[in-house]
């Protein structure tokens, strides 16, 4: 079970992310959610649930991270399900999932912002994810390396009278690699995802369309298996590679200015393996912000093999 734990969320690069208020709305995914996780290898053959919640009090961190007025509270549950039919592909392990995150966003703080909607508070479900393929191999000396594809649906709710979206509701395309030493209860491990997003009917009224800029994430951990119990240490680093674009109603394009989302995390990770269910819990301490909300994350995990 602590090697289903291990490997089982691998793959699970979902969630919502974090730009929000700077510009449109929330990066692709939020880094973090593999923490603690291995990043290149498959679990078993079989059908596996997990759910993950987050909750964090962010505050909206301007250039030079400047601490902002805008504080929001974000609650996140993601229900995910993966197949491992057992098959190879290329020589590698062949996995499937689907995730459908859940946010609830409150603010602490009145008044607008500067897409013109009242900032508001709400309960909705964020854009499907849906991984139709993932590669694993394994490799001498314990290592093992995957590669996968993520697809994400523009299916999310939509209130336009908050300015702080449940959903981004454009089309993206997630490719990613993952990295991973297994040996002797020992998991070191390395993920890196890079989300290529595209264009949708912006949020702004004033606006005709917009894209967010694509985002790169590492995320990475070490842990130590000892009996039932699991600790270890991870963080993630996410840099926006490009401002974001806005598309005017007479067709005239132009780069969003403080619209390239950095942040930085690390933190403890703890786990217990009760039988037939695993759960673990991990903490970040946010360390910089730029262009973003960001505050200390409090993240439980709960995996359950039918």
């Amino acid at each position: 079970m602590n090697k289903i734990l291990n490997t089982v969320l691998a793959i699970c690069t979902v969630t919502v992310g974090g730009q929000a208020l700077a510009a449109e709305n929330w990066t692709t995914r939020l880094p973090g959610v593999t923490e603690g996780l291995s990043s290149g290898a498959l679990p078993p053959a079989g059908l596996y649930f997990v759910n993950e919640t987050l909750y964090t009090p962010t505050h909206l961190y301007s250039p030079g991270s400047k601490d902002t007025a805008v504080r929001l509270d974000a609650f996140v549950d993601v229900p995910i399900i993966e197949w491992a039919p057992g098959l190879k592909v290329l020589g590698a392990d062949y996995a499937v999932l689907l995730a459908q995150p859940f946010t609830n966003i409150t603010t602490t703080t009145g008044g607008t912002i500067s897409n013109g909607n009242n900032i508001g508070s709400g309960f909705g479900w964020y854009d499907t994810l849906v991984v139709p393929g993932v590669l694993s191999w394994s490799l001498p000396n314990d290592f093992h390396v995957a590669t996968q594809l993520g697809l994400w649906l523009p299916d999310g709710s939509k209130d336009t009278r908050m300015a702080v979206k449940n959903s981004n509701r454009y089309w993206a395309v997630e490719p990613g690699v993952g990295v991973s030493w297994l040996h002797d209860g020992w998991s070191a491990n390395l993920l890196l995802t890079y989300d290529v997003n595209f264009e949708k009917s912006a949020d702004n009224p004033t606006l005709k369309d917009y894209r967010s800029g694509d985002q790169f994430i590492a995320e990475y951990s070490v842990t130590k298996t000892i009996g039932k119990w699991t600790f270890g240490v991870g963080g993630y680093a996410l840099q926006q590679v490009e401002k974001d674009e806005a598309t005017a109603f007479n067709g005239v394009k132009s780069k969003v200015a403080n619209s390239e989302a950095s942040k930085y995390a690390l933190g403890p990770i703890v786990g217990y393996n009760f039988g037939p269910v695993i759960v673990q819990a991990y903490y970040h301490e946010n360390l910089k912000t730029e262009n973003y909300v960001g505050g200390n994350e409090f993240w439980t995990r709960v995996l359950v093999p039918f």
